[in-house]
């Protein structure tokens, strides 16, 4: 079994700087993937397309409704809405408005312990010494959602034909 003083010079080669090295290295490492992974999204959500109904107009008319009852019919001002719902448009699902999520680590916490318990016992004229050591660790990273970089969000250019002359709008 070693000794106290054997334990603490073990305790002393133990390579902190090699741990928090690791810790660092392993997170950009995370963060890149996580990077990699949002940009390679949005490749297939510029190149995915889906059909959207651009628009639904809603009318609503007064009718008179006929209610019977114990006396007799009576007339009541009611309301009819009709619904219709424009043609399909096909569009990225980009242009849609689906965006990947980018995460970014925002705080990492190492924690180390080590309790060392030693005493002395002395049997008659023996001196021996008993002794305890125990250690752990741990490592919590918390992600955090952030706005995608603005170089990844494309810039969107309308012209509205529909208008004269033709509107342009460029929304960033």
């Amino acid at each position: 079994m070693p000794t106290i003083g054997e334990i603490g010079s073990e305790l002393a080669e133990v390579p902190v700087g090699e741990l928090l090295r690791s810790v660092a290295q392993g997170i950009a490492d995370g963060q890149t993937a996580l990077d990699v992974a949002a940009v390679k999204t949005l490749i297939v959500l510029a190149a995915t397309t889906v059909e959207l109904i651009p628009e639904i107009t809603e009318v609503i008319s007064p009718e008179t409704l006929q209610v019977q009852t114990d006396e007799g019919t009576i007339d009541v001002t009611g309301a009819r809405v009709s619904a219709t719902a424009a043609e399909p448009v096909e569009m990225s699902a980009l242009q849609a408005g689906l965006v990947p999520s980018f995460y970014q680590f925002a705080e990492a916490t190492i924690q180390l312990k080590l309790s060392v318990f030693g005493s002395n016992v002395n049997f008659r004229t023996q001196n021996t010494y008993s002794y305890s050591a125990d250690a752990s660790s741990s490592v919590t990273a918390i992600l955090r959602p952030v706005p995608p970089p603005a170089r990844l969000v494309p810039t969107t250019i309308t012209v509205n034909e529909l208008t004269q002359p033709p509107t342009v709008t460029i929304s960033e």
